[in-house]
């Protein structure tokens, strides 16, 4: 009987992870996607380099999904430090930051940018992006008290996926350059009894 390791979630703390990251991304951007693909597998937005992703990874480790030695899912963790490293991303900060979430001002809370998830197409259906999602919020919830993501609007699987694991819709707002934004939150704070 052959045994096959289950995909393990962890942080990302090599290059050659983070070259893989990019790898996967590459694979998922629209650009490369045809409409029904788009439609119903989903996509990514952004696009790094490996200098940003090596960074940004410094200051708050990317969580992986990793089959044997394959990076087969990610989801990125970003600081506010890096708001004005994406050019695609800027006004999500700065839109984010002058809402209010339960009474709160959010440009005045510690938040964690999701900034960007992503499960092979081999390895999708194994809810790999909750499980992600999870681990992410038990290495990062003691830092920040929400995790805030912005997924376009034609990414309706996203979308599904984001509000499955827990994340409300914030608001929706179209950029200067015409995308069409949906904010969600999850709010990592322990609840009141």
């Amino acid at each position: 009987m052959d045994y096959t390791p289950p995909i393990k979630i962890t942080l990302a703390r090599k290059p050659t992870e983070l070259k893989q990251i990019l790898a996967l991304q590459a694979e998922n951007i629209p650009e490369v996607l045809t409409e029904d693909e788009l439609k119903s597998q989903g996509f990514v937005t952004a696009k790094h380099d490996l200098a940003l992703l090596t960074r940004m990874n410094e200051a708050a480790a990317a969580v992986i999904a990793k089959d044997g030695r394959k990076v087969v899912g990610y989801a990125l963790a970003m600081t506010r430090e890096f708001a004005n490293e994406i050019p695609v991303l800027e006004p999500l900060f700065t839109r984010q930051d002058k809402l209010t979430y339960r009474g709160q001002l959010l440009g005045e809370t510690d938040y964690l940018e999701m900034g960007q998830i992503c499960v092979a197409e081999g390895a999708r259906g194994q809810r790999l992006a909750d499980r992600m999602y999870k681990y992410m919020r038990v290495c990062y919830h003691p830092r920040f008290a929400y995790c805030l993501t912005a997924i376009d609007a034609r990414n309706t699987r996203s979308l599904r996926v984001h509000q499955r694991i827990g994340f409300e819709i914030l608001d929706r707002f179209i950029a200067d350059d015409g995308h069409d934004w949906i904010l969600v939150i999850w709010d990592w704070r322990p609840k009141e009894p």
